[in-house]
């Protein structure tokens, strides 16, 4: 199975986060603060590269190896983060997947068989460009009461997939409700679901939290 020329795996290391949301073109920290993802990093750096990320269906799962996850999350590529920290690393999306079946875990961490197929799409998506004007005024407009002075080229640099997260993360939405992006049909979607989250019973786009881009 290929997405744009690369070669996917169909047996990964899980890595359940319960934030941030990693989608296609988005990076994410990963910190290997414990035994099994530590050794979920070693073996995955010594390997093809490749972990799948899946959010947890708590917010706050614990410790464990193996929480609650939902079943499409993101296939990333583990690389060494840019800190002098050896224990921080960071994963950049690539494409979606879908659980196919748990396996037995590898040295502490889960494993599971996946499935790319249905989102084979997204790396096309990303090349062509996510505008998403609508997430993009709503960013600057809200990054402009917190930090008037901004270079907003930084905002208009950043890809579809990386405003919608960085919304996303911004406004306090359930697992469930940001789960619903991370399994819209096509990329393409990802404003207009967005949209209609923020638009929610309870939800209002000026109670939320000030979203600081850095």
């Amino acid at each position: 199975m290929t997405a744009d020329g690369l070669s996917l795996p169909t047996i990964v290391p899980i890595l359940p986060l319960a934030y941030p949301l990693l989608l296609p073109g988005t990076v994410v920290p990963f910190p290997a603060d414990g035994d099994w993802q530590r050794a979920l990093a070693e073996d995955v750096l010594s390997g093809n590269g490749y972990v799948g990320v899946i959010q947890t269906v708590e917010p706050d799962p614990g410790l464990s190896a193996e929480p609650a996850v939902f079943a499409v999350g993101c296939l990333g590529l583990l690389e060494v983060g840019r800190s002098e920290n050896p224990d921080e690393f960071l994963v950049g999306g690539v494409v979606r997947f879908r659980v196919l079946e748990r396996l037995d875990p590898v040295r502490g961490y889960a494993m599971a068989r996946i499935d790319c197929s249905e989102f084979l799409a997204d790396q096309t998506e990303i090349e062509e460009g996510l505008p998403f004007w609508a997430l993009r005024d709503i960013v600057r407009r809200r990054v402009e009461k917190l930090q008037p002075d901004f270079d907003f080229e930084v905002v208009e640099r950043m890809a579809g997939t990386e405003i919608a997260t960085a919304l996303a993360h911004a406004l306090p939405f359930s697992p469930l409700e940001r789960q619903a992006l991370m399994e819209v049909r096509r990329l393409g979607e990802l404003e207009d679901t967005l949209l209609q989250l923020m638009a929610g019973p309870g939800m209002s786009r000026f109670e939320a939290p000030p979203l600081r881009i850095c």
